[in-house]
């Protein structure tokens, strides 16, 4: 099967994720190994605090794109800001300074691991109350969530989407934090996975391992909702009814 990520750092020189265009090409060519086609392109965006300048950053998306085009050319890749929530941001989406993701209404949204529930909760309404679409990123990281299954259904209630990191899945019986979400994968709340690839050691692109487990567990039909059919519906700005 072929992939697609929707969470990663590879746009050189921007964030803290690829350091120059030698890295960002080894991440893209381990990517296309694992079997990613498609890929979301999100650099973070943190209230004055980028190493870009905001409205220079579809320049360097488009110019790293032909970069890869001459080594993949089957590889797409589709631009979007991983967001850090906190006030103001809805007012720097309205005046077109954070990229969603393909120009649609969907933002890839963070929090501090650290955001009571209801700060999360008030920040999903009001982006929703905007018009725009939020997806959690890496939604195991939140302690206000962990082991809280009717916080996430009621989340999922609210039409929020759930990103989890798709190599979170990875521990053993042990590892309290990976049944937590191998809990949320088996029973459906997660909608779309990323790699959140940073760089080629630590948090690289890999994938095709972790997916494994997920049609071993979930099915084909859920591996295929999950990696290509929701993302390909968020590109297009389509909603995804679960």
């Amino acid at each position: 099967m072929e992939f697609f990520d929707i969470h990663s750092h590879m746009l050189p020189g921007v964030d803290d994720g690829a350091e120059n265009l030698e890295e960002a090409m080894a991440m893209i060519d381990l990517a296309y190994n694992e079997g990613t086609r498609k890929l979301i392109l999100t650099p973070h965006y943190v209230r004055g605090g980028n190493d870009y300048k905001e409205n220079e950053l579809p320049g360097l998306f488009e110019n790293f794109r032909d970069e890869v085009s001459k080594v993949h050319p089957d590889m797409e890749l589709f631009l979007g800001n991983e967001i850090l929530y906190e006030e103001g941001v809805i007012s720097d989406l309205k005046e077109g300074l954070i990229q969603t993701i393909n120009n649609t209404k969907y933002v890839l949204v963070e929090f501090n691991i650290r955001t009571s529930y209801v700060q999360l909760y008030e920040a999903m309404q009001k982006l929703a109350n905007a018009r725009f679409r939020p997806i959690i990123a890496h939604v195991e990281r939140y302690r206000c969530l962990f082991k809280h299954i009717e916080r996430i259904e009621e989340l999922t209630r609210m039409e929020v989407l759930l990103q989890m990191n798709i190599s979170s899945v990875y521990g053993g019986l042990l590892d309290e934090n990976a049944r937590w979400c191998k809990k949320l994968v088996k029973e459906g709340y997660i909608s779309l996975f990323g790699t959140d690839a940073h760089d080629m050691e630590d948090r690289a692109p890999y994938i095709k391992e972790y997916a494994s487990w997920i049609e071993k567990k979930c099915g084909g039909d859920y591996l295929e909702s999950a990696f290509w059919d929701n993302p390909q519906k968020i590109i297009e700005n389509k909603y995804i009814i679960d």
